[in-house]
């Protein structure tokens, strides 16, 4: 330990001496300012293209916003073949705006539906019974019960087939998040008892 601390005061004191210059960081001088540089920098390279006259004019960098002259109409007269304005605006009515859009108008159908129920006596008191279960096992049993309940006064406001199938989905992935398969596993009719 002496040795190495003995080491080391001799590096700093070799150092504030100059006595070490391979520790000293120096930059080497800058050139003096008298020195002029090799090439004047009037000179340039010779550079053989040649002249190239321009026989299109270019483009303008703004587009043209007059108006354009008028042409007379001259599209043929419909035939008796196209169908009545009634039967196309029948067709765009049914054609479906994308699956997001009409996924989103769903979503938007069943908020309005539970935030028209979720106050229902009934509702209230099946949830808060949910919600005061003591074990685990009872309280899955009551919220199955409550979502059974809520989603069929939901499906009862419904005013299309298509809300109360989307209805019957949610039902379904609420009532199979309830499921813990490999905790307590539902008894299935093809299913033996374990010993």
């Amino acid at each position: 330990m002496l040795h190495l601390m003995k080491f080391l005061l001799a590096i700093i004191v070799a150092t504030l001496l100059g006595g070490v210059p391979f520790l000293s960081a120096q930059e080497p001088p800058l050139p003096a300012a008298t020195e002029t540089p090799t090439a004047s920098p009037s000179a340039r390279p010779e550079l053989n293209i040649p002249e190239i006259p321009l026989t299109v004019e270019p483009a303008p960098l703004v587009p043209n916003t007059s108006p354009a002259p008028l042409v007379p109409n001259t599209s043929p007269v419909p035939s008796k073949s196209a169908p009545p304005l009634e039967e196309l605006d029948a067709v765009f009515k049914k054609s479906s705006l994308g699956k997001a859009v009409e996924e989103q108008r769903r979503h938007v159908e069943w908020r309005k539906l539970k935030n028209r129920t979720v106050q229902d006596p009934d509702i209230v008191a099946a949830k808060a019974a949910a919600d005061e279960a003591r074990t685990d096992l009872e309280k899955r049993n009551l919220m199955r019960a409550y979502y059974k309940l809520h989603y069929a006064r939901m499906q009862a406001l419904a005013s299309t087939p298509e809300m109360k199938a989307y209805l019957d989905g949610k039902k379904k992935a609420m009532l199979a998040s309830l499921d813990q398969p490999l905790v307590r596993p539902n008894p299935t009719a093809g299913a033996s008892p374990s010993p």
